[in-house]
């Protein structure tokens, strides 16, 4: 087991979701009805409740086969910048463009088709990913591909990272940087270096910072190709960069296309995808040092386990040193195939997520989101079918700009069960085990020697009604099925905490409980083994109270 050292934390990372934390799997999201928004004028805010869809790429325009990997970005004057490869052909490594459309309407109206970076007919262009300064330069990364001698298929064996950036929206670009060096000597031989995708961020000390996903050849074996992600950095606006810290390497959490956010407390979480296909939850780990080390990644099944594809994530308000509660949206088919694009809002830096809307029903691919200047949600997505195609990829790529409301409900009341005074009882030893996945960066952690033996908190309700109650809880070798109870009654039926060696948490949907406003005892009682080991230990990390009506 990771991180079992009881070490104090900074209130600041503990208090991350007290008071405003989130639960939900994807579960039970509402289907959008009506259809999109007529345009209104750019000054007028948009209806509560209604989202405006906007087409932004068409397969089949300007002689180009199918647009994919998008990225977004929102410049210093207000423009959106939608980016995409503009593909010749369909496959991976295939002749690409990088091209983009601009808007000065938040998403309403977009402007002609535009090249950034040409291919000559044969080069691979992929994965632009644009990170803004937030004083007016923007910079554009993106990787040339190539195929090894031999390799027929579709996908690239090796890559040259590179950076171009412009003062003026966009319009016109600089010569290209080349990263690649960054990356020699790398122990893993690792031979492709591909940004993003989807937008870097700048953190709250001005550093602005890329996620970089990496593999070897693709002739080798899935276990074999070594899938990781790393941090590349500069702390002089971008007039230089310096490759930061990588995710520990682990074959069993490949990790590649992926999202960064900078919590509250100044730490950073990745939330990744499962590279090599499957259904699988998101992938995720946690740095307290500005990208230079990462925590062992896990497994989060805080939304349900989905298709292997890229999803967006974006801070819409919150995050360090601001007095707003802390909202983060997560976007992505919500599905074992590429449909049902979703949207999902967490209140606790994407601990859990409490409510989730279907944006579109059907086939659905990679999404970028971003917040935008009025307030609301930007959401560039692959939608429908491309005729002719592989069903990877999608007919239209469309924005969608919603209204924060549409997709928000009351607050969640979020409870770090490290940082209450805990009580333990039965046949158990309680202890608080510092993880840095954890919500808190420690969890409880409750190593029964027989049935009945609990952990209790008392929670207080500030809005008396009905309320769904979610948990989160950390999945462990020896881990017991849990029974939880408010004052006494049963909500839920019993979780299965154990896991066979996978590192990894889940948030359940434990019921519907009516609450009274004022204090509440919630208990964590062991009540049955997962094996013929010990397998009697629990870890509830974090409990969500969500008010309804």
């Amino acid at each position: 087991m990771d991180g079992v050292d009881a070490v104090p934390l900074p209130l600041g990372r503990r208090a991350l979701v007290l008071g405003a934390a989130s639960a939900a799997s994807a579960a039970g999201a509402t289907v959008l009805t009506g259809g999109p928004a007529s345009a209104a004028p750019a000054a007028a805010r948009p209806a509560r409740g209604r989202v405006h869809e906007s087409t932004v790429f068409t397969a089949g325009e300007d002689g180009l086969a199918v647009f994919h990997v998008f990225g977004l970005a929102v410049t210093a004057r207000g423009t959106v910048l939608a980016f995409a490869e503009g593909r010749v052909t369909q496959h991976d490594a295939d002749p690409h463009h990088l091209v983009c459309r601009r808007s000065r309407d938040g998403g309403r109206s977009w402007g002609a088709l535009e090249y950034v970076v040409r291919s000559d007919g044969t080069r691979s262009f992929v994965n632009p990913t644009p990170l803004p300064d937030g004083a007016g330069r923007l910079f554009l990364f993106y990787a040339e591909c190539f195929r090894n001698e031999g390799n027929t298929g579709g996908s690239p064996d090796r890559s040259r990272l590179q950076v171009i950036e412009s003062d003026d929206d966009g319009r016109t670009w600089s010569e290209p940087t080349e990263l690649t060096g960054l990356f020699d000597g790398n122990p893993h031989g690792w031979t492709l270096h591909m940004p993003g995708p989807g937008h870097g961020i700048g953190l709250a000390d001005g550093r602005l910072m890329l996620q970089t996903w990496h593999r070897r050849a693709i002739a080798f074996p899935v276990a074999e190709r070594r899938y990781g992600v790393s941090v590349v950095h500069s702390d002089d606006r971008g007039r230089t960069w310096r490759h930061g810290g990588a995710v520990p390497l682990d074959g069993a959490y490949p990790v590649n296309e992926s999202r960064l956010l900078q919590r509250p407390d100044g730490s950073l979480a990745l939330l990744g995808r499962y590279a090599s296909g499957g259904t699988h939850p998101r992938i995720v780990s946690v740095s307290g040092d500005r990208g230079a080390t990462w925590s062992r990644p896990v497994l989060d099944a805080a939304v349900r386990p989905v298709n292997a594809v890229d999803t967006g994530v974006a801070r819409i308000t919150g995050g360090p040193g601001s007095q707003r509660a802390s909202r983060v949206v997560l976007t992505r088919p919500d599905s074992t195939q590429r449909r049902n694009l979703t949207i999902s809002l967490s209140y606790d830096d994407g601990m859990t997520w409490p409510h989730s809307r279907v944006i579109t029903e059907g086939p659905a691919s990679y999404s970028d989101a971003v917040a935008l200047p009025d307030g609301r949600v930007g959401v560039l997505f692959g939608r429908d079918h491309a005729e002719g195609v592989s069903t990877s990829f999608s007919g239209r790529v469309a924005f969608a700009a919603l209204d924060l409301d549409w997709l928000d409900a009351a607050e969640p009341s979020g409870f770090d069960l490290d940082a209450m005074p805990l009580r333990a009882g039965g046949d158990g030893a309680l202890r608080i085990v510092a993880d840095a996945n954890a919500a808190g960066g420690r969890r409880p952690e409750l190593a029964a020697t027989d049935y009945g033996a609990f952990v209790e908190a008392v929670v207080a309700v500030e809005r008396g009604g009905p309320h769904d109650v979610y948990a989160r809880f950390r999945h462990l070798p020896d881990g017991g099925t849990v029974t939880v109870t408010i004052d006494g009654d049963p909500i839920g039926g019993p979780v299965d905490t154990a896991t066979r060696g996978v590192r990894s948490f889940t948030t359940r949907l434990l019921g519907r409980a009516d609450l009274g406003m004022g204090r509440h005892r919630v208990r964590f009682t062991v009540t049955d083994k997962h094996t013929d080991a010990t397998g009697l230990t629990i870890s509830p990390d974090l409990l969500t109270l969500v008010p309804l009506g």
